[in-house]
């Protein structure tokens, strides 16, 4: 009686029901009642922000397979003249002063984002987790504040960023409205010292802005200047910094990510005799001292040797740009299986210590959400994936356009997150 009950409750509601009794999360559980296909576990592409040549402006693209094109718009025009991507977040993009979910078709309109001085340069960030046991229709947006800095104009308040408190602004989907919320630093201060957050020289010259965050078990991961990480808890307003566990080097760039075992701090470097991508993992077991683990440390040496010429003859590419302004009605496509990544092949690498193929702009694209998989964009402008526990390799197809950042895209089929708003 109770399984026919709570089965005949929306997607929400259900996952909310959960917790309130152990018995009710046994029995939705054990009886499979709630849709796995509606919540953002796998993975059908990426958002791309790409300059295109001879314009001001930049393009969003989506790459996926075709049968996903056509019931996920690539197309954010119609909610946005620029379609400018912020952040994403479990299903849910972030446009400026906008929420879109290309799944669903659904959009809301947020009220006018607060403005900074001009000291600052801000980031916008996404939080939402429709698997929260609080309340899976609840996001917060952040406003977060980066310092910029001139190359010759180093100011004495510099060197204690970030303060404590720590001032952002913080908009809730339950008191719809922004407001200023403080947050504390927690931890020993020796953890990253002050001197350590000013940005290494590589940064100076108009500082960039943070770059990228995560959003993993109600708290936000956010990549700052100096490829520290700040560990930003909203439920409690208090954060804490992460030092980084790789020394900051030229020609070797740093990302942050989220996979299944957690936050993964990477790094890809420029080394064109034996380029090297390395992956650690955070381990928070401690929460007064948390330290990164190294997971991986791959040589690239055969990816590059081996593609185009290598691979393609072997095997098909699939994945395309999608463009399409008309996708249907967004139904869900129930013999549309997820993509099998764990298909592939092993690439031998040549005694060669030098690689023929040109290693300059081959980008990392981001961490499969929920498998030990890494993506690639590589010259030829291919895009690979990477298993990181069997070393394969797959190629996914061409990528004829020029790639500012990108965002893999899990969507979230659950219809309820903006018809409160």
């Amino acid at each position: 009686m109770v399984s026919n009950i709570l089965g005949r409750l929306p997607p929400c509601s259900l996952a909310a029901s959960r917790c309130v009794r152990k018995n009710w999360c046994a029995i939705i559980d054990s009886r499979h009642l709630l849709r796995a296909d509606l919540l953002p576990l796998r993975l059908d592409g990426f958002f791309f922000l790409g300059e295109e040549l001879g314009l001001e402006c930049c393009q969003t693209y989506f790459f996926s397979r075709p049968s996903t094109g056509r019931r996920i718009s690539g197309n954010l025009s119609g909610y946005d003249d620029d379609g400018w991507i912020l952040d994403h977040c479990n299903g849910v993009l972030l446009l400026w002063e906008l929420l879109v979910n290309p799944a669903t078709r659904q959009s809301v309109r947020l009220p006018p984002f607060p403005e900074l001085s001009s000291s600052y340069h801000e980031s916008y960030f996404l939080a939402y987790d429709p698997m929260a046991s609080s309340s899976p229709q609840h996001y917060e947006v952040l406003v977060f504040p980066t310092l910029l800095l001139a190359a010759n104009n180093e100011s004495s308040h510099c060197s204690s960023w970030p303060p404590s408190p720590f001032a952002m602004h913080v908009f809730s989907s339950r008191k719809w409205r922004w407001e200023e919320r403080s947050f504390l630093r927690e931890g020993n201060d020796d953890t990253v010292a002050h001197r350590d957050m000013l940005p290494s020289a590589s940064y100076y010259n108009y500082s960039e802005e943070a770059r990228h965050a995560v959003y993993l078990r109600r708290a936000l991961y956010v990549h700052c200047q100096n490829d520290s990480v700040m560990r930003i808890t909203l439920w409690n307003d208090k954060y804490q910094m992460i030092e980084s566990p790789a020394e900051n080097q030229v020609g070797v760039a740093y990302y942050i990510g989220k996979s299944q075992q957690g936050v993964y701090y990477a790094s890809l470097s420029e080394d064109n005799r034996c380029p090297r991508f390395r992956v650690w993992l955070l381990n928070e077991s401690s929460c007064s001292k948390m330290e990164w683990s190294l997971k991986n440390d791959i040589s690239l040496k055969a990816m590059l040797q081996n593609f185009p010429s290598d691979y393609t003859r072997r095997y098909n590419t699939p994945w395309i740009l999608n463009y399409q302004k008309d996708v249907g009605n967004g139904a869900w496509i129930e013999d549309d299986p997820d993509w099998d990544f764990e298909s592939g092949i092993v690439l031998d690498e040549t005694k060669d210590e030098t690689i023929t193929t040109c290693y300059k702009g081959t980008f990392f694209l981001g961490f499969h959400p929920h498998k030990e998989i890494a993506f690639f964009f590589i010259p030829f402008s291919r895009v690979v994936s990477h298993h990181l526990n069997s070393s394969t390799f797959q190629e996914l197809g061409l990528l004829n356009k020029p790639i500012m950042k990108s965002f893999p895209y899990t969507p979230c089929w659950m219809g309820e997150l903006f018809e409160n708003n």
